[in-house]
């Protein structure tokens, strides 16, 4: 029995929003290391701004900082050149034991393949892995939105977290991030 259909028609970006988004949900701990690591070099470098090493420390420093989201950015665009610019516009049909994906062809996927439950303002998104997600336009679900996420929840026994981010990092998120699990892993 179907149970919910959703939309989204991508762009770059779309799909820069879903590169930054698995880059946040899956690897933040590396732009902690790196903000933590560009901070130190430039406030050494600072402190040495006379010499060229100090010089060449606030450089690299603010190149780390600067360059936080280069790995999704460069993600996206290497989706885009794989795609030459014909993005696609998906179609998902929710059923009791999985869903089924109509793009340029058709996927069938089980709810147990899901390993995240992630959203953002505007988007749903089902990750199965580190490097692969399903991303569909909250909006197109209307007012079964709720609907929508209660059912994921029951059908995968995950919870719906956000993306990690840097301007919202908070004390429950480091706590979560040092003791290795999040809230996005499954119900006991």
């Amino acid at each position: 029995m179907k149970r919910f259909t959703a939309y989204i028609t991508h762009s770059y970006d779309t799909i820069l929003r879903m590169c930054r988004v698995m880059d946040d949900t899956f690897f933040f701990k590396r732009k902690i290391l790196m903000a933590l690591a560009g901070t130190a070099l430039a406030v050494m470098g600072v402190w040495n701004i006379e010499s060229v090493a100090g010089l060449l420390f606030v450089m690299i420093g603010c190149w780390m900082l600067a360059s936080l989201n280069l790995p999704a950015k460069n993600q996206a665009d290497n989706i885009k050149k794989a795609l030459g610019g014909q993005y696609p516009a998906n179609k998902y049909e929710f059923f009791d034991k999985n869903f089924v994906l109509y793009a340029q062809n058709q996927d069938v996927v089980t709810y147990d393949k899901i390993r995240k439950l992630v959203e953002d303002d505007g988007y749903c998104y089902l990750c199965l892995n580190e490097q692969a997600s399903y991303m569909l336009e909250k909006a197109s679900l209307g007012t079964d939105l709720e609907k929508f996420k209660a059912f994921m929840e029951k059908a995968t026994g995950l919870r719906w977290g956000k993306p990690y981010r840097l301007s919202t990092f908070n004390l429950k998120a480091i706590m979560e991030l040092a003791k290795g699990s999040d809230s996005k892993k499954k119900k006991k």
